[in-house]
């Protein structure tokens, strides 16, 4: 099997249980929920940051270089979590973890884009990891948080010796003479929202439900309940988004799923929470697989695109858990609530501004046409 989809596999699986490992580390050392989101904050600003290096570092190394430095970059944050303690130990260990990821995925996309590789193998290999890291969540939630630690450690390590066994192309290939560039890229607005209003639902929900779960003394199990099933649907989405009614793929719908957030935490009833954390992964995969349409359709660069994907989808960690918790310190709204309400004003804004160009744009056409 190509080394690159056990990484995908792998990467996912790590980065779906960190976040929720992560919170409850934080809250065990007497962290209240403003502190834990500025963490949560800081260290997705710096996956930003890692995301937009990656791209640029194609120029001087090979993706496997990139690879293998992205997973040694996790191992030596997960080791500096066995020491942190305090505030700022935390906020930088994490903020190692995050550019370490920051820095995968946009090498690891590039690299298969490059060598021609399959994309439904990688779409299922990373989309299995993510749903086997939530299933897996509360269980391994239950150990001790250290020791999940070390083993993060162990197995970041190993991880990035496979990638020195990876096979591609030289760094000259990443040189395209065909790429788009970055300025281009970022004049496309409504994707690069659609990518905010995706990540700022997502993390409300795996920042904040762990803390709410711990506070209520409700099981652990409820954490792997909404992340499952969160995930569940928002992957089954990307998968049959071409094949699904147009009215489903339409992203003004599919939007007021993240009003379901609002309820998340109103109910302990595992039906409802299922069903809820159902709708709000719905409205992440339409909002995502639209974003994807937008960019690749017009072509372009693939590491540029892809590391402004995982940018702006940075962006969106970065800024709605402290928002989120800053908004529950100084006016008691509840954090996810705000997360889901921040995701659909960014969503319909972006729906809105993409309708208004349309409508200018077939304006002008038709005054051409007289």
């Amino acid at each position: 099997m190509e080394p690159a989809y056990i990484l995908s596999f792998m990467a996912s699986f790590l980065q779906a249980v960190f976040t929720p490992a992560l919170v409850l580390y934080a809250y065990s050392l007497s962290l209240d929920e403003l502190q834990i989101s500025v963490i949560s904050g800081v260290a997705s600003f710096v996956y930003v940051a890692g995301s937009l290096t990656s791209s640029a570092a194609h120029n001087r190394l090979s993706g496997s270089k990139i690879i293998a430095l992205s997973f040694g970059v996790m191992s030596a944050g997960f080791a500096a979590l066995l020491f942190s303690k305090t505030f700022t130990g935390i906020l930088a260990s994490s903020s190692l973890v995050l550019l370490g990821f920051g820095l995968f995925w946009p090498a690891v996309e590039a690299h298969l884009s490059r060598s021609g590789s399959s994309v439904s193998k990688f779409s299922f290999s990373w989309s299995s990891g993510s749903l086997v890291g939530a299933l897996l969540t509360s269980t391994l939630l239950k150990l001790d948080l250290k020791l999940l630690f070390v083993a993060y450690t162990a197995l970041s390590i190993s991880q990035s010796a496979l990638g020195l066994r990876i096979k591609g192309s030289s760094s000259s290939v990443y040189r395209h003479a065909g790429d788009a560039g970055t300025r281009d890229l970022l004049l496309l607005w409504a994707p690069w929202a659609y990518c905010i209003a995706y990540s700022a639902s997502s993390s409300g929900v795996f920042t904040f439900y762990p803390l709410f779960v711990e506070s209520r003394s409700l099981s652990r199990d409820y954490i792997s309940l909404v992340n499952f099933t969160m995930l569940l649907t928002r992957t089954a989405t990307f998968f049959f988004y071409d094949k699904a009614p147009r009215s489903l793929r339409n992203p003004l719908l599919a939007m007021l799923g993240f009003l379901a957030g609002l309820g998340l935490t109103s109910t302990a009833n595992p039906i409802l929470v299922a069903l809820i954390s159902g709708l709000i992964g719905y409205a992440q995969g339409v909002i995502y697989a639209t974003a994807l349409d937008l960019v690749f359709s017009r072509g372009g660069g693939i590491e540029k695109a892809t590391s402004l994907f995982e940018a702006f989808i940075g962006l969106g960690y970065a800024a709605a858990p402290p928002l989120s918790g800053a908004a529950n310190a100084a006016f008691g709204f509840e954090p996810i609530s705000f997360a889901s309400v921040l995701a659909l004003a960014t969503s319909l804004s972006a729906s809105l501004s993409m309708k208004s160009f349309n409508a200018t744009r077939h304006s002008k056409t038709r005054d051409r046409n007289y």
